[in-house]
């Protein structure tokens, strides 16, 4: 199942405008008393009103609306659980930096103890140990600081700071009675339950606007189960305005772009993400790429905004040409080292870009795969850069394509000649049973030994001056070429023999 939330802009006369006013300060009072108490001691701070009783029964007899108190409850045990996530979250941060830190000041000491560097590093060390062993949980301020510090500044007036603190308040429905305390009826109204217990006024009724677009959606909200209404106010050119947030349950459409005809595959990076259209049978058609401009550089609202305009670029690109998305399951690891412009971009990928990405996909009827990400630039690179003159991100994208259609990377078989020759002197870093082994091994040999070009002759000409080179050192004979060589059974061995002998001979 997927949420569908429609927006819907209400249009209250003054006198609701008054009522809705005073269920907005009610319900986020109760909201602020209910989040304290969760906050604090349970048992402590319930001595505040009269012993014995829980925190419902306490919010209870501050508004007297047991869905209205239900709904806030659910919305504090969230906010206090995301703190402590990222309580969590900044305490292994801090202690990464600090092993970083120690193993810096252990190597620089084994090779000079009056290094200059050791005073800025052991007040370094003794900044982040002092603000490991004073972290702890705080209360979160409502309204957001930005805005605390606004009103204390005299910048904005006290009226307008407490709008802008109570901006909204929410009832989440029931299976079987729907929504309790804001109804949204078939005539495009909505019915708003009051705290106030005379007759007459228990009961607000306000028009909606419903477009032409919204109206299949409006339909919907009847034939679901249950639906839950935030009512937010907001300001906008020095008036405030109304709106209606009703979210409820869809099912996931059937995928109407597929993999029967191919895939695209998609390369996400900080500044612009790499597509490519690949067949049924693995072969590259075309590839494409959508640029991000200065994306670090936006404000929260407008980054997001700015993000989904372009994830439905991507969306399209894959309905137009009926092929399903491959992406990488990527997993950031934060470093202590990355600057706060880094630490955006890369949220921006995590926590926004990926997560919209594949939101939009079900919606839409897109088939959505991710895909292991490990080795996909460098198989792009060693494999595919002499077939096709494309960038390193785009033949990564095309990896990623393969892998999400099933496809295994062989090694072709000059890499796999070069293996057999040095592969002995590379020590490896994956597992015997790791499918990338052999690429790992290849990365790093061609990296130490200098191999800029893919071409034959450059990677034999190296490889054989690389191997004698290590022959003489460790003073081995050169064993026979043929030794584990599946490429020169291709029935080319006379052409490895004249550069052998080219190369240890250059006289003949």
């Amino acid at each position: 199942m997927m949420i569908q939330t429609i927006k819907l802009r209400m249009y209250p006369d003054e006198a609701q405008e008054y009522q809705l006013h005073e269920i907005f300060t009610i319900y986020n009072r109760v909201k602020r008393i209910g989040y304290n108490l969760l906050f604090h001691n349970e048992d402590y701070m319930v001595e505040r009103f009269d012993e014995g009783k829980t925190i419902q029964q306490c919010l209870m007899s501050l508004c007297h609306n047991n869905p209205y108190v239900n709904t806030i409850l659910i919305d504090n045990k969230a906010q206090l659980e995301s703190q402590k996530t990222w309580l969590e979250k900044r305490r292994t941060r801090m202690t990464q930096q600090l092993q970083v830190i120690i193993k810096k000041i252990k190597t620089i000491k084994e090779k000079d103890t009056h290094d200059r560097r050791l005073k800025g590093l052991y007040a370094r060390r003794s900044s982040i140990m002092a603000k490991l062993r004073n972290l702890h949980l705080e209360p979160v301020v409502f309204g957001t600081k930005k805005l605390f510090r606004d009103r204390i500044r005299g910048n904005i007036s006290r009226e307008e700071f407490r709008i802008r603190r109570d901006s909204s308040f929410s009832c989440i429905g029931k299976q079987q009675g729907k929504n309790l305390n804001i109804k949204v009826l078939p005539r495009k109204t909505v019915k708003i339950r009051t705290f106030s217990k005379q007759k007459g006024c228990k009961w607000l009724i306000i028009s909606l606007s419903v477009n032409s677009v919204q109206e299949k959606w409006f339909q919907d909200i009847f034939n679901s189960d249950k639906y839950t209404v935030t009512v937010k106010r907001k300001f906008f050119k020095g008036t405030v305005r109304y709106f209606v947030h009703v979210s409820y349950e869809i099912p996931e459409p059937v995928p109407r772009c597929g993999y029967e005809h191919g895939a695209i595959g998609l390369d996400f990076n900080y500044n612009f993400v790499a597509l490519t259209n690949v067949d049924q049978h693995g072969t590259l058609l075309s590839y494409h790429t959508i640029s991000f401009c200065n994306l670090h550089s936006y404000r929260t609202n407008k980054r997001s905004d700015y993000i989904s305009y372009k994830m439905d670029k991507v969306v399209n690109y894959c309905i137009n040409k009926g092929k399903g998305i491959v992406v990488e399951d990527l997993q950031f690891g934060q470093e202590f080292y990355y600057n706060k412009k880094r630490n955006r971009k890369f949220s921006n990928m995590k926590t926004t870009a990926l997560q919209l990405l594949e939101r939009k996909c079900k919606k839409r009827g897109v088939s959505f795969r991710k895909v292991f990400p490990g080795y996909t630039s460098i198989i792009g690179r060693y494999k595919y850069s002499g077939l096709h003159n494309l960038s390193t991100h785009h033949l990564a994208s095309y990896v990623i394509a393969r892998r999400g259609l099933g496809f295994r990377e062989v090694i072709p078989a000059i890499y796999d000649w070069v293996s057999s020759q040095v592969g002995e002197f590379i020590e490896p870093r994956l597992k015997q049973d790791s499918p990338y082994r052999r690429w790992s091994m290849i990365h790093d040999l061609f990296k130490h030994s200098g191999i800029t070009s893919f071409k034959a002759a450059e990677i034999l000409k190296k490889t054989v001056l690389m191997r004698h080179v290590l022959h003489s050192v460790t003073s081995a004979q050169p064993d026979n070429l043929k030794a584990g060589s599946s490429f020169l059974k291709a029935g080319r061995i006379d052409d490895y023999y004249k550069v052998w002998n080219f190369i240890t001979n250059p006289t003949l």
